[in-house]
């Protein structure tokens, strides 16, 4: 048994409801009633409030029935449960209950064994779901199941550079991958085939990969730690190495892949090997240099390293990264002072660790000054933020000289444009709420004015409307929008010898006789003695 589950009574009988309440052994049942409605509207008014897992509700109610109320529910909180209970033994209303995904539909008369009966086999059902969700080992074999999958997905985007790499560990560990961290450094290795059989389809194509994986696999696992994998086009390795002179016992091994794959395979492969890097965060690359490195294989053999083909520098060059610029737009946007210290110490050393000229640690100010301006762009934000302690563009270019002074422009210009965000995300939601409460304004009056018109108008989903709008406001929109309402008709009253009925559609009621029920359940009192007051 789970902790109770809480219920919603909805009829337009107060003695029903409240026989219902008093007949019936919910706690013994597993279900708690928190709350009770008299129809449909009011339902709505209280079921962000109560926020119940089961709706019971008559079917024929004023101003909004039971089917009403459901169709309602099933659009805005499908995982919100309904019953309903009604004197109408009709195929139709049947379907339509079906349509709007209703549990259970009760027919007249029920005594409280009948219902009791249903409700056991209500929870029932909402147990096997909430065990469902929660079945730590169904999940882990579906988990377990899909983990191929999952690993080549995660392998991809290691490799293509879209991880931040506080987050390699973790997912390495949850990916069974960890023995591939135990290593000084990482290379990247592209394997492709050279060569489409003429008769090669999709299929065979997918076939050659699989059995040159095995091949790879059945080769390299007394090689060391790494992870062989699949992608669009062609396979992946990515290797761990412990020390420099595996290179040279790499190369022997891929020679040999080479050389079986076309005496066994009778397929040959092209492999483009990259550089290694000294931290598996930048593995990608690595990879950008093997795929490169692969594009040679029409001048040269089988396996290709990328220092071959080009001219190695004495230095390294200072340069940001495509991994480095994406975890500085990232705690731009987002960063909290710990991730941004953190992103700006990994830039801001390079300048130590690479003994550049003038000119290039200017190029790696500009490759920085190039996100900034761009993040500051898609915000709307002014560029002259990015001057920190200096003048223009100019100062910060002939300023920055050392590590410190870089560490020290960039935290200023990082801590700024992440609080300038900040505050213009807030202001976006300021204005939405602004807006929403100048259209509820303008057009309470409109009985067909609904969520969906409201979100329509300011393009934002009913979902995230409804939750900033509680938030910011402290009351759901039905009930913002009949406080509105409300106060429009008590001026109306106090000011005007309107009849009751003209007021109610001057402030969006169709049916008067819901509006005096509103009203009075505002006010305490109906609008004839409220405007007798």
């Amino acid at each position: 048994m789970y902790e109770e589950y809480k219920v919603l009574l909805v009829d337009d009988e107060a003695e029903v409801r409240t026989t219902m309440i008093k007949k019936i052994n919910w706690k013994k049942l597993g279900f708690q009633v928190v709350g009770d409605a008299e129809n449909g509207i009011d339902a709505l008014e209280k079921l962000e409030f109560w926020d119940p897992d089961l709706i019971i509700t008559d079917i024929r109610m004023p101003y909004m029935d039971g089917l009403q109320l459901a169709e309602y529910i099933y659009k805005v909180r499908p995982s919100t449960k309904v019953a309903i209970i009604s004197g109408f033994d009709d195929f139709e209303y049947a379907k339509q209950a079906i349509k709007v995904n209703v549990m259970e539909y009760i027919l007249k008369p029920v005594n409280a064994k009948e219902m009791s009966e249903i409700l056991k086999k209500i929870r029932k059902t909402l147990d096997e779901e909430v065990k469902r969700i929660r079945d730590i080992t169904s999940l882990q074999e579906t988990f377990q199941k899909n983990l191929p999958i999952l690993r080549e997905y995660f392998l991809g985007n290691l490799i293509k550079g879209n991880l931040h790499k506080e987050e390699i560990p973790m997912l390495m560990e949850e990916y069974n991958l960890l023995p591939l961290m135990k290593g000084k450094s990482w290379v990247a290795v592209k394997v492709m085939l050279s060569a489409i059989p003429l008769s090669g389809t999709q299929k065979n194509r997918n076939l050659l990969y699989f059995s040159i994986k095995q091949l790879i696999e059945d080769r390299l696992k007394e090689y060391g730690n790494y992870v062989c994998f699949h992608l669009p086009s062609g396979l992946c390795i990515i290797v761990a190495l412990e020390k420099d002179s595996q290179m040279q016992k790499l190369e022997t091994f891929l020679n040999d892949v080479c050389r079986e794959s076309r005496k066994f395979l009778k397929q040959p492969i092209v492999i483009g090997v990259g550089r290694a890097v000294q931290q598996i965060a930048e593995i990608s690359k690595s990879y950008i240099e093997a795929r490169e490195a692969a594009s040679y294989s029409g001048t040269v053999g089988d396996v290709i390293f990328i220092d071959d083909m080009e001219i190695k520098t004495i230095t390294p060059r200072l340069r940001l990264t495509e991994q480095d610029e994406k975890e500085l737009e990232h705690i731009l946007k987002f960063g909290d002072e710990e991730a941004i210290q953190s992103c700006v110490e990994m830039i801001s050393v390079k300048m130590k660790e690479v003994k550049e000229s003038e000119t290039g640690c200017q190029t790696y100010i500009i490759d920085i000054l190039s996100v900034i301006l761009r993040v500051l762009q898609s915000g709307g934000l002014e560029e002259k933020i990015v001057f920190g302690e200096y003048r223009d563009y100019n100062g910060v270019l002939s300023g920055i000289r050392t590590e410190q002074q870089l560490y020290h422009w960039l935290c200023n210009v990082c801590f700024a444009v992440s609080g300038s965000l900040a505050k213009e995300r807030m202001g976006t939601t300021q204005t939405i709420i602004i807006k929403a409460k100048q259209y509820i304004e303008e057009n309470y009056a409109n009985s067909a004015l609904s969520l969906e018109m409201i979100c329509g108008y300011l393009h934002i989903s009913t979902a995230y409307f409804s939750t900033i709008f509680k938030r910011e406001v402290g009351e759901s929109y039905i009930s913002y929008l009949t406080g509105i309402r409300m106060e429009k008709a008590a001026c109306l009253l106090k000011n005007t010898d309107d009849k009751t009925y003209v007021i109610a559609a001057k402030v969006g009621y169709d049916e008067p006789n819901y509006f005096s029920y509103v009203f009075k359940k505002k006010f305490g009192v109906s609008p004839n003695k409220f405007r007798g007051k």
